[in-house]
């Protein structure tokens, strides 16, 4: 049985009874069982430290803190909510617009806040596939250069035809079990 793929989550707050209560409202089957919580003096550090999917920012942090914590979180690729008390959530939600992060007013609605979180995850999970696409197409990029580089030494040199030098390149990794990219560089190395 495949294991679930938990979020992980990053609750900053100045209340040990927000922690609390956030604890029993979390969706358990999206995020792990174990979650961070940190005071606003510990998350610039915390955050420098680790990377989370989702970072939630309590109201209960300082009134200048919490919105700079958030675009500062937000800047660095992290999904943000910040639960702003009703007074100051529409300069919060404006400020929040402006600088990439969620916010939502607080007491906030159990209901809508699962639906935010399992979003957010859900939007952290998409990215984190993308990055690990675009790594792979990187690496195949970078590989079809190399072993063109070679390709174009190999004509220069031997005056084999292109096709001859691909044969060549794809055979000599076959006999070594080594990939194209490690005899492309070789090539390379050995003839320039």
């Amino acid at each position: 049985m495949v294991q679930p793929r938990y979020a992980s989550l990053l609750l900053i707050t100045a209340s040990q009874d927000t922690a609390a209560q956030f604890a029993r409202l979390l969706p358990a089957e999206r995020f792990a069982p174990e979650y961070s919580v940190c005071s606003a003096l510990e998350a610039p550090f915390v955050l420098r430290q680790s990377v989370f999917d989702v970072v939630v920012i309590d109201d209960s942090v300082s009134d200048a803190d919490g919105p700079e914590l958030a675009s500062a979180a937000a800047a660095s690729g992290t999904n943000v909510l910040m639960l702003a008390d009703s007074e100051r959530f529409e300069a919060v939600a404006a400020y929040a617009e402006e600088h990439g992060f969620m916010a939502l007013p607080s007491p906030v609605d159990p209901t809508l806040l699962r639906q935010s979180l399992g979003m957010m995850a859900s939007a952290s999970a998409r990215l984190r596939e993308l990055e690990e696409q675009a790594e792979s197409l990187k690496a195949k990029m970078e590989e079809l250069r190399l072993v063109d580089r070679a390709k174009l030494i190999l004509v220069q040199q031997f005056k084999m035809t292109e096709k001859d030098a691909h044969r060549f390149i794809e055979k000599k990794a076959m006999d070594r079990c080594v990939k194209r990219s490690v005899i492309a560089q070789r090539i390379i190395r050995t003839y320039q």
